[in-house]
């Protein structure tokens, strides 16, 4: 069968509903597979099926119906809690298969989350926000070192992959970020990736990906939200990351796909985790229960707010989605804005319309029919 995909994005500042969108998709077209094109185990996509519940971070959204995850290049990997996912997964019934990962995904060791901690701790009251989890800087040490960046094809040799800790530990030590003394224990940390990269990942190179987007049908998985972006959102609160379809969008071209829906996710209000701003904050007069949305230690609160209605505009302008994926349908039957209610079907056609956070409260809209 020719190739065809669907992009989800969020259109927003995460939390958005992308992963409970790609798991109806990917449920409803039986999917042959679903591709994360950015961000990395920082990722959190709340998934309800019945009573079943997980938050996705390394797994892919679809996996709660079988479908595989294939990492790109675009994004980061972490063995170890990648491992920790797949072993809840099957605590809870689930046949979470390897993951399929390019060989060139950059790896986050225990090295760049204690700097990402040191260096986002040493800001105080300026800091920009972070998950604490270390992508930022897996990415920037990436950008500066390119060659000695820790790969997935790294992790094929042990030998390679510690040499390259090495410059690492030594990078993190002059800048201040890492005390020599605990060399030790990320040595220990590197060891234990190793072993939990050969029990969670299937190194594959770009051109299999590519082979395989060429036939059956693809959902590609976006992470974080548009405001986020590292060139459109607002810096410095910003990830390292393009959250735009971008990345997804030059895969399938690469892979001579044609038939590509991009699909916007939104709630009726916004959302935010952590620093940065958030218009339209407190201006809510209800909003629903976020059992799986708390503030969190190194995060920060969950805050909520009306959508700046020319932010929206502007999001959708330059993403370009065909159609949109809304949630919380049931705390607003339009888009709270701070301008007043604007009808869902402002912006784009509907295709995915959601009263609640189970599978079973999204309807799947006729594609391209705007509902009133």
């Amino acid at each position: 069968m020719t190739g065809r995909a669907h992009i989800v994005v969020g259109l927003a500042w995460g939390d958005e509903g992308k992963g409970a969108t790609v798991d109806l998709l990917a449920a409803h077209h039986r999917a042959d597979r679903v591709v994360r094109f950015n961000g990395g185990q920082q990722a959190a996509h709340n998934v309800m099926v019945g009573d079943l519940h997980h938050t996705f971070q390394s797994y892919g959204s679809g996996t709660l119906t079988g479908v595989p995850t294939w990492i790109s290049h675009f994004c980061t990997v972490e063995p170890t809690s990648a491992l920790r996912e797949r072993i809840a997964l099957r605590s809870k019934g689930v046949d979470a298969e390897l993951i399929n990962v390019d060989l060139d995904a950059l790896v986050t060791t225990g090295l760049h989350v204690a700097a990402n901690r040191a260096r986002e701790a040493a800001r105080g009251e300026g800091h920009h926000g972070s998950t604490g989890r270390g992508f930022g800087e897996t990415i920037a040490y990436s950008l500066d070192f390119p060659e000695a960046a820790p790969r997935v094809r790294d992790l094929q040799n042990a030998d390679s992959y510690f040499d390259k800790l090495d410059t690492l530990a030594r990078y993190y030590a002059d800048a201040g970020l890492l005390d020599p003394n605990l060399h030790g224990s990320y040595v220990l940390q590197a060891e234990e990736q190793l072993e939990h990269a050969a029990q969670v990942f299937r190194p594959v190179e770009t051109g299999e990906l590519l082979e395989q987007l060429a036939h059956g049908h693809t959902i590609f998985e976006g992470a974080q939200g548009f405001w986020l972006d590292e060139n459109f959102g607002f810096q410095p609160h910003t990830t390292w990351s393009t959250t735009t379809p971008a990345n997804a969008r030059r895969l399938a071209r690469e892979a001579g796909l044609t038939d590509v829906t991009t699909v916007g996710a939104l709630r009726t209000y916004a959302t935010r985790h952590g620093a940065g701003p958030l218009p339209g904050e407190g201006q809510l007069h209800r909003r629903s229960a976020e059992p799986h949305n708390s503030d969190t230690a190194f995060a920060g609160t969950f805050r909520v707010g009306a959508h700046d209605p020319e932010l929206l505009r502007a999001c959708i302008d330059i993403t370009q989605p065909d159609v949109l994926a809304v949630s919380h349908v049931d705390v607003y039957d339009q888009f709270h804005t701070t301008d007043g209610p604007m009808w869902l079907g402002s912006f784009a056609p509907l295709l995915v319309i959601s009263a609640g956070p189970r599978r079973e409260d999204r309807t799947l809209l006729r594609h391209g029919v705007a509902a009133a």
